[in-house]
Order: structure tokens, then sequence, then C-alpha cells
């Protein structure tokens, strides 16, 4: 396809203006002096590791959960088809979006990790190690890669985790109709829930 094609114009527009946006939703929080006092007490998660792991796991479900509603409530289809609308899909297509899935997923994170949890014990580094794992795995399940799933690495990997070879059916116009490849980092979810 090209690496400048028009798609990735874009794509790259769009994620640079809603990634301004999301930067001021943050500085609004931040300014309103939000801190970190959820409903469940983290404290007793003292090892980072654990810290990380269960930040990972519990984001990376609320998403799969997040992005099941987005294509099973037809009020918010009509929000997240816009990242849909891609024709050719590269790792930038992870940056289409409509607004209203920028809010989502803005507000996945705060409220996971201010209103639910308190994770003011947890070492700096654990919840933006989560979200850039996310990020990450966004944009390559979105890339243009061929996997060969002959190969016992490529198949081992499709068991477990989101690959441009497991999502990329997933984009269709029409991902209403399509009941499937939610998760973003974990494609477990997808198993656990048959909608793989």
């Amino acid at each position: 396809q090209g690496v400048w094609i028009r798609e990735t114009w874009v794509n790259l527009l769009t994620g640079g203006l809603l990634f301004l946006v999301r930067v001021a939703l943050y500085a609004v929080a931040a300014m309103a002096a939000f801190r970190p006092s959820g409903w469940i007490d983290c404290s007793g998660l003292s090892a980072p590791f654990v810290q990380f792991l269960v930040a990972f796991l519990l984001l990376d479900l609320a998403r799969y959960a997040v992005h099941y509603a987005d294509h099973r409530v037809p009020w918010l289809w009509r929000f997240h088809r816009v990242h849909h609308s891609s024709e050719k899909l590269n790792a930038t297509s992870g940056l289409r979006m409509h607004i209203v899935d920028l809010f989502q997923l803005t507000a996945i994170p705060i409220l996971l990790f201010s209103v639910v949890l308190d994770t003011s014990s947890f070492a700096s580094w654990v919840v933006p190690m989560a979200l850039s794992l996310g990020i990450l795995f966004d944009s390559f399940q979105h890339a243009n890669i061929a996997m060969d799933m002959t190969k016992p690495w490529n198949r081992a990997f499709n068991l477990v985790l989101n690959n441009p070879h497991f999502h990329s059916w997933h984009h269709t116009r029409d991902g209403h109709l399509r009941d499937g490849n939610y998760g973003n980092v974990l494609v477990i979810w997808d198993r656990i829930f048959k909608t793989d």
C-alpha cells in the first residue's frame, strides 16, 4: 500500500486532533484536583509486577467490554463505525475514531484507576505502562502485516495476543453485523466470551 496513502494522512490528522482533546480532558481533571481515591483499596498489592498485572488485565477487559458494546448497541455503533470507515488498514487505523469513542477510551482509565480502584500506592510506571501496551497493540493489530499461520510461533501468538491475522476480518463497514475480535491486547476475552 505504501506508507503515505490518503488513509494514513486522515488517520494521523484525526488521531492528532483527538490527542489534543484527550490532553485537554486530562488537564481539566488535573485542575479539578482529581486524586485517586477509588472504592477498592489496592494498597495490599505491594509488588509492582502484581500491580501491573492487575492494572493491565482490568484495563484490557474494560476495553473489550466497551468495544463489544460499541458493536452491539446501535446508538454506540453510529459513532464507532467511523473507525470502521478505513478502506485500507495500517498501523495508524486505530487513530481514526469518533469523538464519542475518544471519550470512552479516555474515561476507561480515569474511572478504572481513580474511581473504581485506589491506585495511589501503585508504582509510578504501572498505569502508564499498561496504557502504553494497549496503544502498541492497537497499532499492531491494525497493521498491514501478513502472519503465516503455518508457523508454530504465529499460531501460539494467535492463541493469546491480538494481531493483524486475528483482527483483520473484524474490520468491515458492517461491523455491527460481525460478532467478534473485540479484544485489545489479549484475545482470551474473545475466547472466554465466545466472540472469537
